[in-house]
Parts: structure tokens; C-alpha cells; sequence
């Protein structure tokens, strides 16, 4: 079975050549893991070290250890008995209500549990009246973003470009990062279709203004720039729609040469390398919250893979709601198929006089539409049945999906090559670019002027 991306062919006879790369993507996303989790602890302590501080500061005593962790402990007893109460009532009063009626009252939140610093840090604290270092450190790589997903881009792109990757893994490197896709059918299991459709439909007239619009202007501005059709078939597909599955499905129809494909593969990328490593913190200068910038890079980043990774590495709302998008934007791939049949099979047959080239283009759809999609919907459908419990769905979309992520992560990371980016290059490069720049900078006026509301998924 084909999959793994280019030039890799998944089968029992090729496991051999791939197992090399995936243990050592497992290994390196299970590293990053760790480091993910010791900076959120420490963010998390760092946090409680600061509220502790402050109440010593308002005059409140320095509890001994043990008096510190049962006061914590009472505080959050009482809340969750508040919240029963709250639940009770709530539960009341929607079972009261007549068909199709809507509650009055706001659905109470379920407390967080406690979680009180370790003795040692607490004793580091109470001596030296501050936050200890590595709970400081952990605090600034979390403001910075440096979490497991930054570790694996970043790291992965320093090992590939100095010590490089050894061919013995090159093969297992490149089938990992589908392994992303897993990620999100599983991530599914967050979703009801409430919140699908509420966001789907916002998301579905951002595609047609956005994704479509680019593919067509790509398609005629590289018309009139004599750029070869092959070439700007799969730029504008690549940059309209969603990076390199949209260029593959193209292909065919616009009779592109192996040179145009890497050639326009190599332009998506690098956006989406730059998009990577920069839309993060745009969106922080310019103040989007999490489910905006989701909206917005799942808009513009033209890559399932960097798409995905820029959502996560901007917080987990944001992931949410930019799946959304790209799932929208994913499913305008027979339309674009379509559109470079018209555009660059019939329309200039028609105009020559003659008859259109017979293009098969349902089959063409069929074999390059992305079945993860299904598998998502299956599972969002899942959870709206009640198949999950809330323990589930946290072991589902938060633990084997990071697996998953780690995994694929990794495997791109170890892939951003500096000589494969430099193969984008001149006026294709430029028209391509310069599209998915323009873009960008449109959505992102508008996603802000729509505003966190539309686009919350939960």
C-alpha cells in the first residue's frame, strides 16, 4: 500500500528499510515528549510559586509543607461540592425545559484538581522568597513556545542540515510523518458536530474567498506570465488548496513533468517552513487568541504537516479549530481537480477547435482524495453517540494523539532540507509565493475582525 509520501511504498517486504527511521523518530519524538512535559510541569509550579508568593506579600503566614498541601486540598473540596450543587441544578433546570427550548442558566465547570508544588520546591521557595530556576526556566520556554513541538522542527532541521540523517534512516524518516493523520482521526474524539458544523461553515466561505480565489489566480496570472501549464497546475493547486495532496491530485491532469512537481513541492514547503516558524508569533504580536490564529493557519499554511505543527505548537484550542478549517479546506480538493481540468484541459482544447482531452476526472478524485477524513468524521461521530467517556477522550485526543504528532513530528523535522528549499526558485516561485503571502495577510484581517467567538470550538 502507497503512502508514506514521496518515493515510499508501505509493505511488510519494505518494513526493513523503514524500521531503522521510525524507531528513530520514536525515539526522538518520546525525547521531546519528556522535555514537553518537564517545561509544563515546571510552568505549571512556577504559577503556583508566584500566587504563593503573592499572598505572602498581601500578609498572608508562611504555612508549613504539610498545612500548605491540606489547605489545598480543603479549597478544592469545597469547590467541587459547589460545583455538585451547581451540576444538580443545571441538570434541573434543562430537564424542565419544553422541546427545543434553550437553557437560562450557564452550564457550571467542572474544578480543577490541586496541584501543589513538591516539598523540595517549596522549601527552595519559602528560604529564598522566589521562584526556583528550573520552575522559571520551564515558564520561559512555555512564553516562548519551546514546546515538543518546536523541539522537533527545530531539532530535527539542525541534525538534517549539519551532522545530517544517515541513509539507513532516510527511508524511516520520510513514512513517519504521515503518521500525523492517525493523530488527527483520533483528534476527532474531541469534536460533536455541533461544533464542526459551527465552525465548518464559517470555515467553508473562508476556503471559497481564500483557497479557491489563490488556485485560480495562480492558474491565470502564471497563464500570463508563460509559465508552463504543468508547473502552474500544481503551484496553484499546492498553494490554493492544501500543499503537497492537492499538487498530487492535480498532477495527472495537467501532465506535469517530475521537475514541476518537486519544483512546486519545494516552493509550498518553504512557505510553510517560513509560516512554521513565524505565524506563531505574529499572531502573539498581534493578539489572536487561540481559536483566531487556528482559523488563520488553517487558512493560509499550505501543509497538512506544518499546518498541524504551527496549530499545536500555538496551544491546543487553536489545533481545534484550525483542523476544522484544513478539513473544509481538504475537502475542496475534487473542486480544484475540476477546475485545472476546465482550465487547463478543456478550455484550451475548446479554443483550439478541437476536443477536449478525455480526463477521468472522478477516478482521479477517488485516488487522491485523503481517506483520514472519514476516519475523523467517524470518530467525531463517535463521541457525538457518547461511544467516549471523559477519561477516553483524554487518553484518545491528548495522550495517543501527542504519540502520534511526536512520531510524525519528527519525521518532518528531520526532513526540512536547505538544499530542497533552495529548488524553489524564480518567476513560478515568485507567483506561488507571492499568492500564499497575500493570503495570509487578507486572512488574517479577517479572522481578526470575525474575532474568537465564531471560530471557539469549545
Amino acid at each position: 500500500m502507497a503512502g508514506g509520501g514521496i518515493g515510499v511504498e508501505y509493505s511488510l517486504r519494505g518494513l526493513p528499510r523503514m524500521l531503522p527511521g521510525l524507531i528513530l523518530c520514536v525515539v526522538f519524538g518520546w525525547l521531546a515528549l519528556q522535555w514537553d512535559s518537564n517545561i509544563s510541569n515546571w510552568n505549571r509550579d512556577a504559577k503556583e510559586s508566584e500566587k504563593i508568593l503573592k499572598s505572602w506579600t498581601e500578609g498572608k503566614p508562611v504555612l508549613a509543607y504539610d498545612e500548605y498541601v491540606q489547605k489545598a486540598k480543603e479549597g478544592f473540596a469545597k469547590k467541587e461540592a459547589e460545583f455538585k450543587e451547581q451540576k444538580a441544578e443545571y441538570d434541573a433546570h434543562v430537564a424542565a425545559l419544553p422541546p427545543g427550548g434553550q437553557p437560562a442558566l450557564k452550564e457550571p465547570k467542572k474544578p480543577s484538581k490541586p496541584h501543589p508544588l513538591k516539598q523540595a520546591d517549596y522549601e527552595e521557595l519559602t528560604q529564598g522568597k522566589a521562584v526556583a530556576g528550573k520552575l522559571a526556566f520551564g515558564q520561559r520556554m512555555i512564553e516562548f513556545q519551546l514546546t515538543y513541538v518546536a523541539v522537533l522542527l527545530l531539532g530535527g532541521m539542525l541534525i538534517r542540515n549539519t551532522v545530517g540523517v544517515p541513509a539507513v534512516f532516510q527511508v524511516g524518516t520520510l513514512a513517519a510523518r504521515p503518521l500525523i493523520k492517525p493523530g488527527i482521526i483520533i483528534l476527532g474524539a474531541y469534536y460533536m458536530w455541533s461544533h464542526v458544523l459551527k465552525v465548518g461553515v464559517i470555515g467553508m466561505v473562508l476556503v471559497i474567498a481564500f483557497v479557491m480565489g489563490t488556485a485560480v489566480l495562480v492558474s491565470l496570472w502564471g497563464r500570463r506570465a508563460k509559465v508552463d501549464d504543468g508547473l502552474t497546475g500544481v503551484m496553484g493547486a499546492g498553494v490554493g488548496v492544501c500543499g503537497v495532496s492537492a499538487a498530487v491530485a492535480v498532477a495527472p491532469v495537467v501532465n506535469a513533468k517530475p521537475r514541476d512537481f518537486f519544483y512546486a513541492i519545494g516552493t509550498i514547503l518553504l512557505f510553510g517552513t517560513l509560516a512554521l516558524f513565524t505565524f506563531p508569533y505574529i499572531g502573539q504580536a498581534l493578539g489572536m487568541s487561540e481559536p483566531v490564529f487556528g482559523a488563520w493557519v488553517g487558512t493560509s499554511i499550505l501543509n497538512t504537516a506544518q499546518l498541524v505543527a504551527a496549530a499545536t505548537w500555538y496551544g491546543h484550542e487553536s489545533l481545534l479549530t484550525a483542523n476544522i478549517i484544513n478539513i473544509v479546506r481538504v475537502a475542496f480538493i475534487p473542486l480544484v481537480v475540476l477546475w485545472a481540468i476546465y482550465y487547463y484541459v478543456v478550455k484550451p482544447a475548446v479554443a483550439a477547435g478541437g476536443e477536449a482531452e478525455k480526463v477521468n476526472a472522478w477516478q482521479v478524485i477517488r485516488d487522491k482524495f485523503p481517506i483520514f477524513i472519514f476516519g475523523f468524521f467517524a470518530m467525531v461521530t463517535l463521541n457525538e453517540m457518547g461511544v467516549f467517556t471523559e477519561e477516553q477522550t483524554k487518553i484518545l485526543a491528548g495522550d495517543l494523539l501527542k504519540l502520534f504528532f511526536a512520531v510524525g513530528f519528527a519525521g518532518v523535522g528531520l526532513n526540512i532540507a536547505f538544499d530542497d528549499l533552495r529548488k524553489a526558485g524564480g518567476t513560478a516561485f515568485m507567483i506561488g509565493f507571492a499568492s500564499a503571502g497575500l493570503k495570509a495577510i487578507l486572512a488574517a484581517v479577517v479572522v481578526i475582525a470575525l474575532g474568537t467567538e465564531v471560530f471557539a470550538v469549545r
